[in-house]
């Protein structure tokens, strides 16, 4: 199937990874997508583009129906994204529903579902491909996703033709966690070596995912099938913040020992106390004063800030050491996907942050 030929749908347009296939199916294909918009405030990037955006929500059936009529091709971006994990439950699970029902009732060619490879739980195996079972574990958005995923399995039972996609890290130019939180992070030293805390850090450069969801529309062999999506290049964690670091100017960071770093937990903890105690009482004066300590001592302010974030916190050193890497044999050998180098999309993230003024 040639998508240039297609009508497109896509949820989660006004996002990071949907508002990324948009722009590529117009600048690769000519393709003017329709996209579903629940909130038009949050649409200045789509605005940017020839595209059709249509209002609805993925818990108003009547809405998707009216918004995906005449498609053919359905890229399922939307996840539940608010302070509140029913709510979030519900969108990724009834919504999904709804949108897959409607699809398979329209005949749609292609429903191309974003999941993740959270629904692998946060303690994988070293090795993981698409056979490994699924874990049940306390992170909600991989419950859900793992359900939504059993929601588009069994309609593809009945027919729906869908390809479920898993990403892993995925960073690159509006990337809200792992390029605009990452360097962020290391701006105010929130990123820190730890002596025996090097995991791997399975990154994707985010046109490498969108490159795997155009080729699951192409050959008809992989309707049904699940793919793994990850970047070309084996990185530990070190490795991705120290090259974000370099983005940013800043000097590699130096190896702390781990007693060094307990007692850093224990000093922030009880530093963020204090100043949280503080801003309760004067937090407008609180504010000023750390306005005019960045102003007139940046490095003090910059050791400060790293302090009260306390660089890798106790609750992330588990995800940091963990030493999973995930296969892409089966994506290369049935989609032909063949991503780019690490350092090739650090390159255009690099770009992008410069011309953004993040750094």
């Amino acid at each position: 199937m040639k998508i240039k030929e297609k009508r497109v749908f896509i949820t989660g347009a006004t996002g990071f990874i949907g508002g990324r296939i948009a722009e590529r199916l117009w600048l690769d294909n000519g393709i003017k997508s329709r996209c579903l918009v629940r909130k038009f405030s949050n649409a200045a990037r789509l605005g940017r583009l020839p595209v059709t955006m249509t209002f609805g929500d993925l818990l108003n059936k009547d809405s998707l129906e009216k918004a995906m009529e005449g498609c053919e091709v359905v890229f399922h971006c939307a996840y539940g994204n608010t302070n509140d994990t029913s709510l979030n439950r519900e969108i990724n699970e009834q919504g999904t529903r709804n949108l897959a029902e409607l699809a398979f009732m329209h005949g749609i060619k292609r429903f191309v579902y974003l999941s993740s490879v959270a629904v692998y739980g946060s303690n994988p195996p070293e090795t993981v491909t698409e056979e490994t079972p699924l874990q049940v574990c306390n992170d909600e958005y991989g419950k859900s996703k793992a359900r939504a995923e059993k929601i588009c399995r069994d309609l593809h039972k009945k027919g729906l033709p869908i390809v479920i996609i898993r990403p892993t890290i995925v960073f690159g130019p509006f990337s809200p966690i792992w390029t605009i939180g990452a360097i962020k992070r290391v701006l105010v030293g929130g990123w820190e070596k730890i002596d025996g805390v090097d995991g791997i850090c399975n990154a994707v450069y985010v046109d490498d995912l969108v490159d795997s969801m155009f080729l699951s529309t192409r050959f008809d062999k992989v309707v049904g099938e699940t793919f793994i999506i990850s970047g070309l290049n084996t990185l530990t964690w070190n490795e991705f913040f120290t090259a974000y670091m370099k983005v940013a100017g800043l000097p590699k960071p130096k190896i702390i020992s781990r007693p060094r770093k307990t007692l850093k937990f224990y000093f922030s903890n009880v530093l963020r106390a204090c100043v949280d105690a503080s801003r309760r009482v004067a937090n407008s004066q609180i504010i000023d004063f750390y306005h005019w300590m960045k102003d007139n001592y940046p490095s003090l302010t910059v050791t400060f800030d790293s302090l009260i974030r306390g660089g890798i916190k106790k609750n992330e050193i588990e995800k940091f050491s963990l030493r999973t890497t995930y296969s892409i044999n089966k994506a290369s050998r049935m989609l032909g996907y063949s991503p780019r180098t690490f350092e090739e999309g650090m390159r255009v993230t690099a770009d992008w942050l410069k011309h953004y003024g993040y750094i």
